[in-house]
C-alpha cells in the first residue's frame, strides 16, 4: 500500500456527492504536483514511454446547463494554437447520460488525443479526461472509453460497498473517530494502519480511485480534526 502515501496531498473540494470511477486496470496514481488544483485525482498507464496515457477526474461548480458549458469549453480549447475540438454527442455514464467530446493537439512527443467526458448535476460539473498519443489510440480506445463510462455518483462512500457487513464495518470505523477522547499519536498510528487494513480488503472490489477517496477522508478524520 505504499504507492497511496502521496495520494494524501491532493487538492479536493467537497460537493454534495461523492464522485468516483474505475481506472484501467494496473494503472499508477499520478503525482499531486503533475495535475491541475482542480482535478480531484488522476491515474496513468504503467507501461513504459515518454507519453504515457492518462486519464484523471476535475470538479467545477458551474450554474450552467450542460449545452451552454459545452460551448464555453469549445471556445476555451479552439482558443489555444494547433488544437482542435469536437463534439461526439450524447454519453452514457453510470451516473446518467452526458456528452462526449475530442480534443487534438501538437506536443513534442507527437499529435495527443483527448476524450472528455462531461456530466452536469446540482450545479457540479463532473469532467472526466483521457490523453494518449494519437498513434495509440486506436489500441486504448476500448479501455478509456470504459473507464469513463463507469463515473458514479454516490451520497457516500459506504453506498458504494457492495456487502452490508463492508458498509458496518467502515460506518463502525468512522464512529470511533469522532467517538474517542484519545488523540495521542500512537492512537492515530494504530487508527491509520487499521483504516489501510480495511481499505486494502475492499480494495480488490471497489478500485484505485475509491480506494484514494476512503483513504483521504479518513487521513483527514485522524490527523486534521
Amino acid at each position: 500500500m505504499s504507492s497511496w502515501k502521496f495520494l494524501l496531498f491532493l487538492p479536493f473540494t467537497l460537493h454534495s456527492a461523492i464522485a468516483y470511477f474505475e481506472p484501467p486496470i494496473h494503472w499508477n496514481c499520478a503525482l499531486a504536483k503533475n495535475m491541475s488544483p482542480h482535478v480531484q485525482v488522476g491515474f496513468v498507464s504503467p507501461e513504459s514511454s515518454e507519453f504515457r496515457p492518462s486519464i484523471n477526474l476535475a470538479l467545477e461548480t458551474v450554474n450552467l446547463p450542460l449545452k451552454k458549458y459545452l460551448k464555453a469549453v469549445k471556445q476555451i480549447h479552439l482558443s489555444q494554437p494547433h488544437t482542435n475540438w469536437r463534439d461526439l454527442g450524447k454519453f452514457k455514464f453510470a451516473a446518467g447520460e452526458g456528452r462526449l467530446t475530442e480534443i487534438s493537439s501538437r506536443s513534442a512527443w507527437g499529435e495527443i488525443k483527448m476524450l472528455q467526458a462531461i456530466f452536469i448535476q446540482e450545479q457540479t460539473a463532473y469532467i472526466l479526461t483521457a490523453a494518449v498519443l494519437k498513434k495509440d489510440y486506436a489500441k486504448q480506445q476500448k479501455t478509456l472509453l470504459k473507464a469513463l463510462q463507469s463515473l458514479t455518483l454516490a451520497p457516500d462512500l459506504y453506498a458504494l460497498l457492495p456487502q452490508e457487513t463492508q458498509k458496518e464495518a467502515f460506518n463502525n470505523f468512522f464512529l470511533s473517530l469522532s467517538s474517542s477522547e484519545e488523540k495521542s499519536e500512537a492512537w492515530k498510528k494504530n487508527k491509520w494502519v487499521d483504516l489501510q487494513a480495511l481499505v486494502e480488503k475492499a480494495g480488490p472490489e471497489m478500485g484505485a480511485h475509491w480506494q484514494f477517496l476512503a483513504l483521504q477522508e479518513g487521513h483527514k478524520q485522524i490527523y486534521t480534526r
